[in-house]
């Protein structure tokens, strides 16, 4: 009986945290995530060369 429950809380989790995203997405959809900026200007593989 704790295996569904288990499941069924994991569910309600990703929704709630999809619809969060969305709704700050919605909200701000001028905003770009400084991270993603950075990540565009610093290729990973460029990064695991440099480090």
């Amino acid at each position: 009986m704790a295996e569904p429950m288990i499941s069924l809380m994991a569910g309600i989790v990703l929704v709630l945290c999809i619809a969060v995203v969305l709704v700050m997405h919605h909200r701000h959809p001028h905003i770009q995530i400084p991270k993603a900026r950075w990540l565009d200007t610093h290729p990973p593989r460029d990064w695991r060369h440099r480090h």
